[in-house]
């Protein structure tokens, strides 16, 4: 058995694999996506690529970025285990670290292991700009996609770094050609390394998995709540069909989906009283199909706490319908008599005879499922049985701390617990070690995470899967999906792996095809930072500052006492997205808001960020324009209207580089208590008409101290740099002025 050695590296203790050697190769010298089976070791090639990098540049650092804060820690115990690295140069980010204190971290270590968000609002905020990292390592790197926060790092990571190194790692890129190829734009990728299980240099490494389709019948007593369920939906469709909104009365999840959003779109343009019928129609037909899908796949236990919730509700239009619909209705008292009768889900007493043959001695399995409702029922059903020892793993809430959840692994790794009951957290790149049964409660219509559910298994030895289904229902739609993605998926990664040339491009038919949206070569060239609008942003911002922080300004994050923005001494601004808009109405927040803007800015603006403020939130549209008369009139606050976050950051970018055009300085305001004495003092004297910071300390270093300043006259005012006539006259007028009630 042979090593791998470097002297990064602890000795012998990674054994060495032709396709991870090879990988590991190519990966240190560019750009790579590495797309291999679960279980085969994709930690083990950023390690390596990690250790050539580490050695090649001694004074660089590394980030290893992974979407979960377990699997973070996770991580950084490999590494600890695995290289020669100081345990006290690694560190993990996860956001519990005041930002103060992620300063100095970010200074003084050399191997980071953090979550994404994190490492973004750090960037965004100028704690971290990643200039100085040799290799950054994207763990589930198909998450680099759309507002992910992978899309954003690895742009800035290309744009700060001398010498950058990118890696991404993924068990299940997903089966979409151009998904693929937004990943690998988005991570910057020039080489892709795929393995399957079929491929020569890994297929002795993967274990056998046996899958198993085991399908149940629904009692007639669910049958018959489905019945109504499914009336209630047919009467909703029909009235949808009949005013032309949709042609069948057949419609799934994602397609009721896209509907919702296009009849919103239409409301935008058209008040028609029947298109708001028609969306509240949509959306109780997204409820019944939702519970539809629950007494199916999950169980009446699981409905009733839906309906319960739905009962619960605010009484909108649509929940109305809903609790008011004979057919719900009856489907709520049905419902209420199964569970009297203590008639369980027929998979429920499936799963239990399936541990109960198979976990035998020291075997473990790991039983998904969509729902925690539905894990607590199964660790409820199994805890009492002999041979089985289940344990609850959910995500992150109140009672279940990221300390619960290691607690929870370390123990089922301990033998303490045999089964572990868990919801999707467990689904991804997790390390739970000899499993040898996975149960999939019911099947799910994303490929990526069947990959991940099946891969928990077959790793050390043969592996099981039981997929459970009831027949007849969304549960066997939802199997196939996955399985004809997942084909799918195999297909283009086939192509991929011999197609895919140094230029991100596939061959096809003699005809390129680009998959990537960037070159490196986009990225040589640093733009020059000079002449850029200065924009104070406060830090709550996140949304925006993201935005903000791609364009052309230099932006400063605090936490601004008054406003979102300040773009000069005179002009701070207040951005409501329309449903905040709304919603500041309700709470009474606006008004004291615009008045605290109005006292500290002669300029206040607000802009207002979405499309149609009316039809939302139950808001009379008179209340509304109430509230827009008051900030024109009372307030006298100009509204600025913009449609999205890139046109409210356009905008605001704008008036900047329009109020900033001469050069001048501005202080913050509404943060007094962060300044120091001369910038308090330049601070007050910036609140005087025409004066701005710059002006301002050329009148403190003339007379020295405010007092002075007040007791100067006109002819000594205009001796100033800056300070003309006209604004000496403004000045003094203001220090003479009476104050009167009135």
């Amino acid at each position: 058995m042979s090593y791998f050695s470097h002297p990064m590296l602890k000795k012998n203790a990674i054994q060495k694999r032709v396709y991870q050697e090879t990988i590991i190769i190519e990966s240190s010298k560019k750009n790579s996506l590495v797309v291999l089976p679960t279980g085969m070791g994709k930690t083990v090639i950023a390690l390596g690529v990690a250790a050539i990098q580490l050695e090649k540049f001694k004074e660089k650092k590394i980030l290893f970025l992974a979407p979960t804060k377990p699997l973070v820690v996770q991580h950084k115990k490999s590494f600890i285990d695995l290289t020669n690295i100081p345990e006290e140069k690694m560190c993990v980010l996860t956001g519990l670290e005041s930002p103060k204190k992620r300063e100095e971290i970010w200074k003084n270590n050399n191997v980071f292991f953090a979550t994404p968000q994190v490492v973004q609002n750090d960037i965004i905020t100028g704690k971290e700009t990643l200039a100085d990292f040799s290799f950054v390592i994207f763990d589930e790197a198909h998450r680099a996609a759309g507002n992910y926060a992978y899309t954003y790092i690895a742009k800035k990571y290309m744009e700060n770094a001398k010498k950058p190194l990118i890696l991404g790692l993924t068990a299940s890129p997903g089966g979409d050609e151009e998904k693929i190829g937004v990943i690998c734009g988005n991570l910057f990728v020039e080489n892709v390394e795929i393995r399957t299980e079929d491929s020569w240099d890994v297929k002795e490494y993967i274990k056998p998995i046996d899958v198993k389709w085991i399908r149940v019948n629904l009692p007639e007593e669910y049958k018959q709540i489905q019945k109504l369920l499914e009336s209630s939906i047919k009467k909703r469709m029909e009235l949808l069909k009949k005013i032309h909104l949709t042609r069948s009365i057949l419609a799934s999840k994602k397609e009721l989906l896209a509907l919702q959003g296009k009849i919103a779109a239409q409301i935008s343009k058209d008040k028609s009283s029947y298109l708001f019928t028609a969306l509240s129609t949509v959306a109780q037909v997204i409820k019944i199909n939702h519970a539809l899908e629950l007494i199916q796949s999950q169980g009446a236990e699981q409905l009733k706490k839906y309906f319960e919730k739905i009962k619960a509700d605010k009484k909108t239009k649509a929940v109305l319908s809903i609790l008011g619909d004979p057919d719900i209705v009856m489907a709520m008292h049905k419902t209420d008599f199964v569970i009297e009768q203590k008639i369980s889900h027929p998979k429920l007493s499936e799963l239990e005879k399936i541990l109960e043959k198979t976990i035998i001695e020291d075997k473990k399995a790991i039983v998904f499922s969509q729902y925690v409702s539905t894990v607590e029922s199964i660790v409820e059903r199994l805890e009492n049985k002999d041979k089985l020892k289940p344990v609850k793993f959910i995500g992150q809430r109140k009672g279940n701390t990221q300390k619960k959840q290691i607690e929870v692994l370390d123990d089922f790794r301990a033998d303490k617990y045999n089964v572990l009951c868990a919801t999707s957290v467990a689904e991804e790149g997790l390390d739970i070690p000899k499993v040898d049964i996975v149960i999939f409660y019911e099947p799910i219509p994303s490929d990526i995470r069947t990959i991940q559910r099946r891969g928990r298994t077959g790793r050390s030895k043969a592996g099981e899967v039981f997929i459970l289904m009831s027949k007849g229902t969304i549960d066997e739609g939802y199997y196939w999906s996955a399985k004809r993605k997942e084909k799918n998926m195999k297909c283009v990664l086939a192509k991929m792996r011999t197609n895919y040339n140094k230029t991100g491009t596939v061959v096809e038919d003699k005809k390129p095809k680009i998959i990537t949206k960037g070159t490196l070569a986009q990225y040589a060239e640093k733009k020059d930072k000079e002449n850029k609008p200065l924009i104070y942003a406060d830090v709550r911002e996140t949304k925006i500052l993201k935005v903000l922080s791609e364009k052309d300004a230099e932006i400063k994050t605090t936490q601004l006492a008054v406003g979102d923005f300040q773009i000069s001494s005179r002009i701070g601004i207040e951005r409501k997205s329309v449903d905040d808009f709304l919603q500041s109405i309700i709470d009474g927040r606006l008004f004291s808001q615009l008045k605290d803007l109005s006292s500290y800015f002669s300029r206040p603006l607000l802009i207002i960020e979405g499309d149609d403020l009316y039809g939302r939130r139950q808001i009379h549209p008179n209340a509304i324009k109430g509230a827009l008369n008051s900030i024109a009139v009372d307030f006298r606050i100009p509204i600025l209207w913009t449609k999205t976050l890139e046109d409210t950051a356009d905008t605001i970018i704008a008036i900047a580089k329009r109020e900033q055009e001469d050069g001048k300085e501005f202080a913050i305001r509404g943060t007094r208590s962060s300044l120091s004495e001369k910038e308090e003092m330049a601070y007050f004297v910036a609140g005087l008409p025409d004066v701005n910071t710059t002006i301002a300390k050329k009148l403190l270093e003339k007379f020295k101290t405010i007092k002075k300043l007040v007791n100067a006259k006109v002819e000594q005012l205009v001796k100033v740099e800056g300070i003309g006539e006209v604004k000496a006259k403004k000045i003094k007028e203001l220090f003479e002025r009476e104050y009167t009630k009135k």
